[in-house]
């Protein structure tokens, strides 16, 4: 319970002064209209402060400092509530001086006992009670125990409440506030946050415009801006920034002082303002690009989207994450479809979009291409004719090289590395190449499988094929026939035919046929083009082979007559071995009356070239034959009846 002391202000003259210093450090600033929970006051530095109707007792040391602000409207209350039944005390000062706090304009000192009422502060119900002394009890109090008059504020006000806990008793309270004033919260703490989009290290901030954010809306304040607290404090420090304030991502977060004036000079508060630079991620010079191969010619691959990663992360100190989207725009909202499993996504080429966001903070979006090497061209496989290859005594002997530009389908040979193999898997691990490409021997009778390795400048390759069937060339030796009888051309391999004239001129002989069937002396040449075994192949595998050989049959005798009777027998004059070119038949006077040009075999029985029957006689002829012209004489009888 307090001690009343009313005559001592009377032996004091109430002449005494009174000023104390506050450490605006010391102060908690409010921001609400709501309910604040207060913690029990503990001992403090202040033990000079006093009410303005009690010059002889102050507040205890056991006291709490709070500072709130008028934004908007013109009456203000607060109101302390205990926890529990313990007696609290207040003092507030409207725009108090910090560096000489004198006596509160409003407070109360008085006492609960008899009373029961626990609560203090302003009051709307409170007409004209300004302050309760020490141990004041009703009469000698307001309306309502330890509720005094309320303020009367404008736009820019500060109230100072210092809450007394003076018993030793521990009990929290709740700070509530009322009346129709608007606090500004403006002016608390502020933090700005930015961040370094283009990337030099450096963001300016424009302390003008923060004045005109963190003032109240009348802007009663005069805002300087300080590096160091201690000069904020100091209402005549002039060593104030300048605007724009240049802070770097190195320094951040940077913190300055903000020191509010009074139009009246006096210092209203210093508050901190927090300035924090975020790094952005570092990027590549080039763009970012995922390349892989196309091996099994789909032009869909998997990605490891991932793998960009390293490299981002080697320029870059900060901790970076990422996002992979489908969509630039979901990338942009940090939509929730972003791209499931990374590190095996299965794409053609397309550009995806990845969010990259350091620190957890500045997300920018980057594309992201995603390319399928094709090589431009696919694997194929072709036969190597061995009419292309040279022949040795054991075998033929191949140019692997020749086959080159038809796998890379007439691209330049500089843009790839190019090597041959015995077997499929030394092609894929590229080991063990074939050494002499452009000499390489496969004995005869043998048939081989060369894998092509076509791999471009980024290391992306395909296998070719290439059949080697390693046979000897086609050869005949000259024939000698004694007897009249006809030779038969034998069948040919695949790739081979027979033909009169060098080159594949002349006629084609083909067995089986009639043309197969040889008289006389003939020289038959073996044509061998691969072009016969596939009309398309490529050029490389566009060769030829040559070889002849000549037919010598005995010469056959000429028939001296034929008897045109339908028997069957010698019905026809038959010179079908002869090979003729042209044939004319004459009577006794000289007369023409039968001819026939190239292929005549066994035409003539007897007939004119009108098909009239020759009467029985003897007729001279002459013939063109593979052997030569031939003249003489033939007998036509016919059946006397």
């Amino acid at each position: 319970m307090k001690l009343k002391i009313t005559l001592l202000l009377i032996l004091l003259g109430f002449s005494l002064g009174f000023g104390q210093t506050i450490n605006p450090a010391h102060v908690i600033n409010l921001c609400s209209n709501q309910t604040v929970p207060g913690k029990t006051p503990t001992t403090n530095v202040y033990n000079n402060l006093y009410t303005s109707c009690s010059a002889f007792l102050p507040l205890s040391s056991a006291i709490t400092l709070y500072y709130v602000e008028i934004e908007s409207g013109t009456t203000f209350t607060f109101t302390v509530t205990p926890n529990a039944n313990v007696d609290f005390d207040f003092a507030s000062w409207l725009n108090p001086n910090f560096a000489n706090l004198g006596p509160s304009d409003r407070g109360s000192q008085n006492t609960v006992i008899g009373v029961n009422i626990y609560d203090v502060g302003l009051s709307l119900l409170e007409p004209t009670q300004l302050c309760e002394v020490p141990g004041a009890a009703p009469p000698n109090t307001g309306v309502i125990p330890g509720m005094v008059r309320w303020y009367d504020v404008v736009p820019g006000d500060g109230i100072l409440i210092a809450i007394d806990h003076w018993e030793s008793s521990v009990v929290n309270y709740d700070l509530s506030f009322g009346g129709d004033a608007v606090l500004n919260c403006s002016v608390i703490g502020k933090t700005y946050e930015v961040c370094d989009w283009d990337r030099d290290g450096v963001e300016s901030f424009d302390l003008n415009a923060i004045k005109d954010e963190i003032n109240n809306i009348n802007k009663t304040f005069t805002i300087d801006f300080f590096e160091n607290q201690a000069d904020a404090n100091n209402l005549f420090s002039s060593n104030y920034l300048q605007s724009p304030y240049v802070v770097s991502t190195a320094n951040s977060p940077k913190t300055i002082y903000a020191r509010f004036k009074r139009a009246n000079g006096l210092l209203a508060r210093v508050t901190e303002i927090n300035f924090i630079v975020n790094e952005v991620a570092n990027l590549p010079l080039t763009n970012l690009e995922i390349e892989v191969c196309d091996f099994d010619q789909t032009k869909n691959e998997y990605f490891d989207l991932t793998s960009i990663e390293p490299f981002i992360n080697n320029i870059n100190t900060a901790a970076i994450t990422y996002k992979y989207y489908e969509s630039e725009q979901d990338a942009l909202n940090d939509a929730p479809n972003n791209i499931a499993n990374p590190k095996n996504y299965l794409s053609k080429d397309k550009t995806i979009y990845v969010q990259i966001t350091t620190n957890g903070k500045c997300p920018f979006i980057a594309p992201l291409k995603l390319i399928v090497d094709t090589l431009n061209f696919p694997p194929k496989k072709m036969d190597y004719s061995e009419f292309c290859a040279k022949e040795q005594a054991d075998g033929l002997v191949y140019n692997l090289e020749e086959s080159i530009d038809y796998f890379i389908e007439g691209q330049v040979k500089s843009d790839f590395e190019i090597t041959f193999y015995n077997t499929l898997n030394n092609a894929i691990e590229k080991i063990n190449p074939i050494t002499q490409a452009t000499n390489y021997k496969v004995a005869f009778n043998t048939q081989e499988t060369v894998f092509v390795r076509i791999e471009n400048l980024k290391g992306c390759f395909i296998v070719s094929e290439l059949y080697l069937d390693s046979k000897q060339r086609v050869t005949k030796k000259d024939l000698y026939n004694t007897a009249c009888d006809p030779y038969i051309l034998e069948p040919l391999p695949l790739g081979y035919n027979y033909f009169t004239e060098p080159n594949g001129k002349g006629t084609l002989l083909k067995p089986y046929t009639k043309d197969a069937v040889i008289y006389g002396r003939r020289t038959i040449y073996i044509y061998g083009n691969s072009l016969f075994v596939n009309p398309d192949y490529p050029d490389f595998n566009s060769c030829t082979y040559e070889t002849a050989f000549t037919v010598y049959n005995n010469d056959c005798m000429i028939p001296k007559g034929i008897s045109p009777n339908g028997d069957g027998q010698n019905d026809y004059w038959d010179l079908t071995p002869f090979g003729v070119a042209k044939l004319d038949i004459f009577n006794r006077l000289g007369s023409l009356v039968y001819s026939h040009g190239v292929g005549y075999t066994n035409e003539w029985n007897g007939q004119t070239n009108n098909g009239g029957l020759l009467p029985s006689g003897t007729y001279f002829y002459s013939v063109v034959t593979l052997n030569g012209v031939k003249t003489g004489w033939v007998e036509v009888v016919r059946e006397v009846k």
